[in-house]
């Protein structure tokens, strides 16, 4: 057999099992996985792995790019750059560029647009909106892996009350199609915030009352109830809470397809760290107390989140330093595209968890609930050659300077990590060599639902 590519030595891990293993890699796929002491043939290029894990490259389902629109937050080159740099392979972007994809006009407009500027393989969410149900099945029909909607006017985007929620998820349980929803009730948070405003509260902890515990409960659960009158397939976007992890798990035990995505920052920050850092952790829902953050970790490695996702969602750093004198000039939303994985790596140098639970949540699982697997998601016979070769023993600062996404902060600066993503394969290529990013626009490709795009 004559390959281009063999990574020996390496242990590849899976959710389920770590072992010993040579990969073979010819074209895009990877054709042999063999004991190390078996050689196959004729090698392009070899890459020692010996000490280092390999794992699948990462599929990060919640992104914003924000490419076409807002350049000047981010563009789909910088973007792709720091998933690249952060070891994921495959993103899935949303729907709130300039215009939002609410049709397939701006679906098709998008993927053109945007097939030249991937470092890394991109999917597609539209967005979905009271208005348009109708033009879910000819989005879904495209190549559109899911449909993003929000609960509560954020971000420029309509709330979906009860009412629409009902009439759209009837009508993604016809078509087949998914749900991603970020759950925060809109007309608490809207008293919210006119009740701390009326009380002069503008320090960092008003962000915490204002994106609280119960719009988020509230929302959750309304969200559950219409899931499973519809029987609808639906992901509970950035869930903060054990509790609401418990009530999603309940209903995956009781058959119905609703799923819990969080994030790696709901995993370690908390709201010390927002009375610190104010405006650099405003997101929503908002960071939480230090005990339901422990709690999650339980959670994480009871299997109660089904996938991490990074909602990656930047801003310039002028624009979220206003909020430094007052939290409310500051605009919601974090990068974290190429932080993710490194603070779990050093959740796993801890004991918090283990690196097959982290490929389990941030390759296998995601992979699977948007139709991408065993294409993507997993080191297999026929799967991608999306590798990650991992140095666990690695220590770093993370640090704003380093950062490669084009808004040059995060909200982890000064945080020691240890485990680094020293290689990166996207179907075969060299995204990074050696901790060095070395990947191009044009490298990564469009990749529809369901489908081998090869």
């Amino acid at each position: 057999m004559k390959a281009d590519l063999l990574i020996k030595n390496g242990t590849v891990v899976s959710a389920g099992n770590s072992q010993k293993a040579n990969i073979y890699v010819q074209g895009e796929k990877v054709v042999a996985l063999t004991e190390p002491s078996l050689k196959l043939g004729e090698v392009t290029k070899v890459v020692d792995a010996e000490g280092l894990f390999v794992i699948p490259g990462l599929v990060d389902p919640h992104v914003h790019m924000m490419d076409p629109g807002n350049p000047e937050r981010e563009d789909f080159i910088t973007g792709t750059s720091a998933a690249a740099f952060g070891g994921v392979t495959t993103i899935i972007e949303h729907h709130r560029t300039d215009p939002p994809v609410y049709t397939v006009k701006e679906l098709e407009e998008k993927i053109e647009y945007l097939n030249s500027r991937a470092v890394v393989d991109f999917c597609l969410m539209g967005g979905g909106k009271p208005d348009n149900v109708a033009k879910i099945e000819g989005m879904w029909q495209k190549g559109a892996v899911g449909f993003k909607m929000f609960t509560c006017s954020l971000h420029q985007q309509p709330a979906m009350n009860p009412c629409n929620l009902l009439e759209m998820f009837r009508e993604i349980k016809r078509v087949g199609a998914m749900v991603l929803i970020h759950c925060e009730d809109d007309s608490l948070t809207t008293l919210g915030e006119t009740l701390l405003k009326n009380n002069n509260r503008f320090d960092y902890l008003s962000h915490y009352e204002w994106r609280s515990v119960l719009a988020e409960e509230v929302a959750v659960e309304t969200v559950i109830k219409i899931a499973k009158e519809t029987g609808a397939k639906v992901v509970i976007a950035h869930v903060s809470s054990p509790y609401l992890l418990e009530k999603i798990q309940e209903a995956r035990n009781e058959g119905y397809p609703i799923f819990a995505e969080s994030c790696p920052h709901y995993l370690h920050l908390t709201t010390e760290d927002l009375a610190r850092k104010g405006p650099w952790l405003k997101f929503a829902p908002s960071v939480r107390k230090p005990e339901v953050v422990a709690a999650m970790w339980d959670k994480l490695n009871r299997g109660y989140i089904t996938y991490l996702g990074s909602d990656h969602c930047p801003f310039p750093k002028e624009v979220k330093a206003v909020g430094e004198a007052n939290i409310w000039d500051a605009p919601n939303g974090i990068p974290g595209v190429e932080t993710g994985l490194r603070v779990m790596l050093t959740a796993v140098n801890r004991g918090k968890t283990s690196l097959n639970k982290v490929v389990e949540v941030m390759c296998e699982n995601p992979a699977k609930v948007y139709g991408l697997f065993p294409q993507k998601g997993i080191v297999a016979v026929g799967a991608d050659a999306d590798l990650v070769l991992v140095d666990l023993q690695k220590k770093d600062v993370l640090k704003n300077e380093k950062i490669v996404s084009k808004c040059g902060w995060t909200p982890f600066d000064g945080r020691t990590v240890q485990g680094e993503p020293r290689y990166v394969f996207l179907r075969g290529q060299a995204l990074v060599e050696d901790g060095l990013l070395t990947g191009k626009a044009g490298m990564g490709r469009f990749i529809a639902r369901g489908g081998d795009n090869s």
